[in-house]
């Protein structure tokens, strides 16, 4: 095993907002994670209309620093690795031809892991179970940890603007 931990969505959040648990990972180790939980994270900043345990934490904090956070997600900072599916389509293709039977998302994170000899780090909130379990099958060491928590709150509007300026700004 490297010292690459490879992180959830909501951890991925923690670490853009500046809140890396501190335990998620030893001096000098390498952050990575997979291109659906870097969608999913996208995905539920980019949707209005979505309000769930990954947009709400924006709602909370100042709209200068929710700006900062969803710049930094448009342009992942080059301190975490995004393993493309250029690496993992044919690993993941042969553990679901060996039995391996999980969802897509769950199916790159165990390549992923495997491919960087890294440790998968989970929020407490991302309960996927059947994941867990394939990589605990695989010898992939797992860990879960908590992230901050901001109570339940509508997103604020000014992260609604910092949205369309990216938006209009990028030519959309």
């Amino acid at each position: 095993m490297t010292n690459t931990v490879l992180v959830d969505d909501h951890i991925l959040l923690s670490l853009l907002l500046d809140d890396e648990p501190e335990e998620l990972r030893p001096m000098g180790g390498a952050i990575a994670t997979t291109g659906l939980w870097y969608h999913r994270l996208c995905r539920a900043l980019a949707n209005q209309s979505l309000v769930g345990s990954l947009s709400r934490r924006l709602g909370g904090i100042e709209a200068a620093v929710a700006a900062d956070v969803i710049a930094s997600v448009i342009e992942l900072p080059p301190t975490i690795e995004l393993v493309s599916l250029r690496e993992l389509g044919w690993p993941m293709g042969q553990s679901a031809s060996q039995g391996i039977r999980l969802n897509l998302l769950s199916l790159e994170a165990v390549a992923a892991a495997r491919h960087l000899g890294a440790e998968i780090c989970l929020a407490t909130t991302d309960d996927n179970k059947p994941l867990v379990d394939a990589a605990l099958g695989l010898s992939i060491p797992v860990r879960r940890l908590a992230t901050t928590a901001l109570a339940p709150v509508q997103r604020l509007p000014a992260v609604h603007s910092v949205l369309d300026a990216l938006d209009e700004d990028r030519g959309g």
